[in-house]
């Protein structure tokens, strides 16, 4: 397959903006490095010091980071340890002068991905630029295999697990807050038995894709529980914050063709309970129960709706408990 194809497929299917990264300190070797890379439709951006570098892969997505014209030496490897960190699935390429001896398994030691010596023909360094992007590719999708629901595009329960095991243990170490909210499709049953499964699939795509649109990107994180349940992990959150969300999502639902389908939302902030695993487990049981209360109390009624966990309110807040109107709202 050509660079051309894995190009598409980046785009395609994983929804990304082919880009490429490069620090070159030789004008000449970076204007043929640039000609090359925008033949075949990639963007290009560069940097041009070494801080500038480690900024740049922080703030965006890039396939392929090109480094050049840096001599081999401990700040040439702390370059690429940090890349490594911010920018875990992105491709390294090292482009050193030739130099008779040279050990290159030290760079592949320390995170590179590729090494290319100078000089190098234009088909040599194409064939080294497919090579990255397919490499990118097959990972980057092996890796979504592994953590997302293959229907829905969200993340899947065995990541949930994970991920909001990470987050409270930061969240309990560094003292910042942290929500999560549960969501389950009120007359799910009924849609599928009436309007039949494949109906049923279109629903929790619909809701899949609505919950990403309603978050921070990067920040928060929507995954499928199970059946027609969902969750939300929401880093740095406190519960008025996410009853902000929660509303949002209720509004957005109102707009799709779903009916008679609905939402219930339980929302519940983390409680530091003594250590980190017994937190996450009362973490979660609260959002249940307060999403469970939300589906008794509107049982005979079609709307979204959304309840804070009572503790939540009374942990979190330094007035008198705040009232049933507070608790559970449309």
């Amino acid at each position: 397959m050509n660079l051309s194809k894995w190009i598409n497929l980046i785009k395609e299917d994983l929804k990304e903006e082919p880009k490429v990264l490069t620090y070159c300190l030789d004008n000449e070797v970076l204007v043929f490095l640039e000609e090359i890379i925008k033949e075949t439709g990639v963007g290009i951006r560069v940097a041009t010091r070494e801080e500038e570098l480690i900024k740049i892969a922080r703030e965006d997505t890039f396939q392929v980071i090109i480094i050049m014209n840096l001599e081999r030496s401990d700040k040439l490897f702390l370059i690429i340890r940090e890349l490594r960190q911010c920018c875990p699935m992105s491709k390294i390429a090292i482009i050193l002068n030739y130099l008779k001896g040279e050990d290159i398994g030290y760079y592949f030691e320390e995170g590179a991905d590729e090494v290319i010596f100078t000089p190098f023909t234009l088909i040599e360094f194409k064939a080294r630029l497919n090579k990255l992007f397919k490499e990118y590719y097959l990972d980057k999708k092996l890796q979504r295999t592994a953590v997302e629901d293959p229907l829905t595009g969200v993340y899947n329960r065995r990541y949930f697990e994970e991920a909001l095991q990470e987050e409270v243990y930061k969240a309990l170490r560094q003292g910042y807050s942290l929500c999560l909210m549960m969501i389950d499709i009120d007359n799910f049953k009924w849609y599928n038995d009436n309007f039949g499964h494949q109906a049923g699939d279109e629903i929790l795509k619909k809701l899949g894709n609505m919950l990403k649109k309603n978050i921070r990107n990067k920040i928060d994180k929507v995954c499928r529980y199970g059946g027609d349940e969902f969750v939300i992990i929401l880093p740095h959150t406190s519960w008025q914050e996410a009853v902000i969300v929660a509303n949002r999502i209720c509004n957005a639902w109102n707009t799709q063709e779903v009916k008679p389908t609905s939402l219930s939302i339980g929302i519940a902030q983390l409680i530091n309970r003594g250590d980190p695993q017994t937190s996450l487990s009362d973490l979660i049981n609260r959002a249940d129960m307060a999403m469970y209360q939300t589906k008794q109390e509107t049982k005979d009624v079609i709307k979204n709706s959304w309840k804070v966990d009572a503790e939540s309110i009374i942990y979190f807040s330094d007035e008198e408990p705040l009232g049933e109107d507070l608790l559970f709202q449309s």
